[in-house]
């Protein structure tokens, strides 16, 4: 999903700018992950630390290049500072637990905060279906990237019993699944979402 992303630079690239996009979908991903990531250095997770540490690096070049080309940032600033009080508030509930109950309870924020970082696919949601009536700006690649990686993280909660994690990615699955279905209610103005064939009526008629 990581490298899908870059798909999305190069679409603001190309316009120019990233407006009309929303940062909720960078900054939210990431406290999922930092959450994660916390969870598998308190349970020793080499792999979990791995995937995460790497993810993060990626999302921290995406915010960047959201805000190079964003000529609004104001709201970007104000999730950011939110982004590190949340970390430093949680971090510290977390290690003030008796350390034989660390990473239950880090396993539990994880799993809210990943359930929590679904608000920006809902926002997405609600603007598209509400305010714009288009899926113009919701990128069709990030979505089918993570239709993919969300049934294989809850195959993976589900053979390892995790089912913090299990609980977070079948509910990720449900807000993925609604969007694809929004792209063919609300298809893109100006580009065809690829697989579904819907979209691009505007470039059409110029």
């Amino acid at each position: 999903m990581d490298l899908m992303q870059l798909f999305v630079v190069l679409d603001w690239k190309r316009r120019g700018s990233a407006d009309g996009f929303s940062s909720v979908n960078f900054v939210l991903p990431v406290f999922m992950m930092g959450c994660w990531f916390k969870h598998g250095y308190l349970t020793n997770d080499n792999v979990n630390m791995l995937i995460n540490g790497i993810n993060l690096c990626f999302f921290a070049f995406y915010i960047s290049a959201f805000a190079f080309y964003q000529p609004k940032r104001k709201y970007l600033y104000g999730q950011l500072t939110a982004l590190f009080l949340s970390f430093y508030v949680l971090f510290n509930y977390v290690n003030n637990k008796p350390e034989e109950s660390q990473a239950d309870s880090m396993g539990s924020v994880a799993a809210a905060a990943q359930i929590a970082s679904l608000g920006g696919g809902v926002y997405d949601l609600k603007r598209a279906i509400v305010d714009l009536k288009t899926t113009e700006y919701i990128p069709s690649s990030i979505q089918f990237g993570l239709f993919a990686i969300s049934i294989q993280w809850s195959i993976f909660a589900l053979l390892v019993g995790n089912y913090y994690m299990l609980t977070a990615n079948l509910a990720g699955l449900a807000v993925n699944v609604a969007t694809l279905a929004t792209f063919v209610a609300y298809p893109p103005k100006t580009w065809k979402v690829p697989i579904f064939g819907v979209g691009g009526e505007a470039k059409k008629d110029e």
